[in-house]
């Protein structure tokens, strides 16, 4: 049996995943959280890298848990004008979820458009995307994830 949060395979009868601590129950996802985009803000009150990527981590198993499909990080670019290391920390850590069953891809903020295959591909699938105030607008503060099934 996998957890339906993290995917990660779990011993027979468990009432809590060891992984992620998610109470083992079935995840019911409605046709309104598929068509929403949650949106969390992990730099507001400008977190050290660690505690930036365990907000991050949090809000993605809290928004699978909820059946959330759509999660819109910001994370800033960075107050030197350089890009932030919260925002290469996060995708570090987004590019290594990639191969796990918690998401199935993110986009880059600067790649949140028709411009991008990527982007527009997943906005096929849901296409509330393009209604999304950062759409076309190159946010490099920003990251889309969508989560896994």
């Amino acid at each position: 049996m996998k957890c339906p949060v993290c995917g990660n395979e779990l011993e027979t009868g468990c009432q809590v995943c060891p992984w992620c601590e998610s109470p083992l129950k079935a995840v019911r996802r409605s046709a309104a959280a598929k068509e929403k985009i949650r949106c969390r803000n992990i730099k507001s009150d400008q977190p050290t890298i660690e505690l930036a990527l365990s907000r991050l981590q949090k809000q993605l198993y809290g928004a699978k848990a909820d059946g959330v499909r759509i999660l819109k990080i910001v994370h800033g670019y960075g107050s030197s004008g350089k890009g932030g290391d919260i925002r290469y920390a996060v995708r570090e850590l987004l590019q290594g979820l990639r191969y796990t069953a918690l998401i199935n891809c993110y986009i880059p903020g600067e790649q949140f458009g028709g411009n991008y295959e990527e982007a527009r591909r997943v906005a096929g699938q849901f296409p509330v995307l393009k209604r999304d105030s950062d759409w076309n607008k190159g946010n490099q503060g920003i990251t889309i994830i969508l989560l896994g099934k």
